[in-house]
């Protein structure tokens, strides 16, 4: 699938303002069971530091801000300036929001105690040095969370991947966890809600380890 990041950017400033509700019919209202999961896994403490990247409109902050006080800092990072003006709608908390690209991340090494990456790497045209940038800006040890549209067998699959692919430009074609493998060690990995959501928790390893 060939697209550039400003197809994306713009294809998701046009979908912002319904795009919660197409994320919640599509999966019938259980993700935020899956974002819970991730959460759950961080075994996140009060003033940890976590980024939320690809944070659109933030239906991850929720279940981040119950694991932290006002110590924690929640950092969510999109390209998109729709998505993240639909964040601000959606969140009466203050958060902090970037306009950034994923490869390019606008922070020191080794800063977040745990990343949250949900519904992005099979996006972004860039993923590779995106998951290198993870690797990054994650502490030695810390936590990486990812939810990814997964492509379900059979006919129903099909017609489900052709018409994500053209609506939200997801590529089925790539193998996550054969790239985040090589900068992560890949604590849990399975599909849920009939194959159509992979769940990847990650931890980051010492190079040479």
């Amino acid at each position: 699938m060939k697209k550039s990041l400003n197809n994306v950017t713009e294809t998701y400033d046009k979908t912002a303002p319904f795009y919660d509700l197409l994320n919640h019919v599509y999966f019938f209202g259980r993700d935020s069971q899956f974002r819970s999961i991730i959460v759950e896994n961080f075994n996140l403490k009060p003033y940890d530091t976590v980024l939320d990247l690809c944070s659109g409109t933030g239906l991850d902050f929720s279940f981040l801000l119950d694991k932290l006080d006002d110590r924690g800092t929640i950092i969510g990072v999109d390209l998109s300036l729709q998505m993240l003006q639909r964040s601000k709608e959606n969140e009466n908390r203050k958060m902090n929001l970037i306009r950034a690209d994923v490869a390019h991340l606008p922070f020191r090494d080794n800063i977040f105690n745990a990343i949250m990456v949900s519904f992005c790497l099979r996006i972004t045209p860039t993923y590779t040095s995106t998951i290198k940038e993870l690797a990054r800006v994650l502490q030695l040890c810390g936590k990486l969370g990812i939810l990814a549209n997964h492509k379900p067998q059979g006919l129903v699959g099909k017609l489900i991947t052709t018409m994500l692919s053209a609506i939200l430009k997801i590529d089925f074609g790539i193998s996550l966890s054969k790239h985040i493998k090589k900068e992560f060690t890949i604590i849990s990995n399975k599909l849920m809600h009939g194959a159509l959501v992979q769940l990847i928790i990650g931890e980051r390893i010492k190079k040479g380890n």
